[in-house]
């Protein structure tokens, strides 16, 4: 999953980068600046390795990507590339003031600067659509295209983002390659400063999160790359004494899976432990084809058990004995801890 960061010059994007990062200037070996990649917690994955002691270990990954507005402008060809590059956008806000970014003049608005933004996204994707519409007038085509982009131009007329419109697979399927900002599912990130970490800073703004059905997370992004910067032991006490339940990365971890509507699904042997994230709602036979091509293609069974069931039993064979072992078929709906194994004849 690649998560973009993006918001206002000065709303503090690349601290964030660098908390989320483990502090520190330099990307890590292999990647570009401006971007991290980290496993997502996941005590269920460490547990399962500690039982079946596998060769290899793996969680999932998510990898976030500093998106910066070009000078005079928020929305520049090269931003919008950026955008459309990512599955989930993380809007950081700027909740603080300190000697480097003083309060301007007009005080502090987070609310506000969400809002521009969301409605440049949305003008955005209104001057996108219109223009393919003219293209498509002077060709006389009328077909699936036609009819989707005329139902997106209604609703971003009123300024409705296109995540909040109901759109059919079909209609889906014909909008998919125009990556409309507006559609991305959303994670607002509240940076404030160390005084408003104990406090609901800016209430006002969950109100607007609730309303549009997108996460918030509350953080100090000059306090977390501090912490980022501790040992794990020294991390845990500073947060306890900081009043912080979990690290920024674990909570925006959390925010963008929820804003993706993602759970995870777990696979277990002697070669590897894995996690595995889909989408909610995803069937065995599409959970399959995440592992691997072939799985999906000559899918027979799955055989199911649940994280805790397993934990309980101790072991496979008991399991079975006890019925906690499910074979389910091609529709059968994944849940979130599910532990699989694909039965498949290619």
């Amino acid at each position: 999953m690649k998560v973009g960061l993006f918001g206002h010059v000065g709303a503090g994007k690349s601290t964030l980068l660098r908390a989320l990062a483990g502090g520190g200037d330099a990307p890590a070996k292999g990647q570009a600046a401006g971007v991290c990649t980290i496993k997502v917690p996941d005590e269920r994955v460490d547990r399962l390795a500690g039982i079946f002691h596998p060769k290899k270990t793996t969680h999932v990954s998510i990898t976030f990507q500093e998106i910066g507005p070009g000078e005079g402008e928020l929305l520049p060809p090269e931003t919008l590339a950026g955008i459309k590059g990512v599955e989930v956008l993380a809007i950081v806000l700027r909740g603080f003031a300190d000697d480097f970014h003083p309060e301007p003049p007009g005080g502090l608005n987070p609310v506000k600067e969400f809002r521009s933004i969301e409605s440049e996204l949305t003008l955005s994707d209104y001057l996108v659509a219109q223009k393919r519409i003219e293209r498509m007038t002077k060709e006389a085509r009328r077909d699936i295209e036609w009819t989707s982009l005329h139902k997106a131009i209604a609703h971003l007329e009123k300024e409705i983002p296109l995540r909040k419109v109901s759109f059919s697979a079909e209609e889906s399927r014909a909008l998919a390659g125009f990556r409309f900002g507006s559609r991305l599912p959303l994670t607002l990130v509240l940076n404030v400063g160390e005084g408003d970490l104990s406090a609901e800073a800016y209430p006002e703004l969950s109100s607007v999160a609730a309303d549009r059905g997108v996460p918030l997370v509350r953080l100090s992004a000059k306090i977390e790359e501090e912490i980022s910067q501790l040992s794990p032991s020294e991390q845990a006490d500073f947060l306890r004494e900081l009043g912080i339940r979990r690290a920024a990365r674990d909570r925006l971890v959390r925010g963008a899976f929820e804003a993706m509507d993602f759970i995870c699904f777990l696979t277990v042997g002697e070669d590897e432990v894995r996690a595995w994230n889909v989408q909610r709602g995803t069937n065995a036979v599409s959970a399959a084809g995440k592992i691997h091509s072939d799985l999906e293609k000559g899918f027979i069974r799955a055989e199911v058990i649940r994280y805790e069931d397993f934990l309980r039993c101790g072991t496979m064979a008991k399991a079975k004995t006890e019925g906690k072992l499910r074979l389910e078929g091609r529709d059968y709906v994944v849940q979130d801890g599910d532990i699989l194994h694909v039965r498949f004849n290619v």
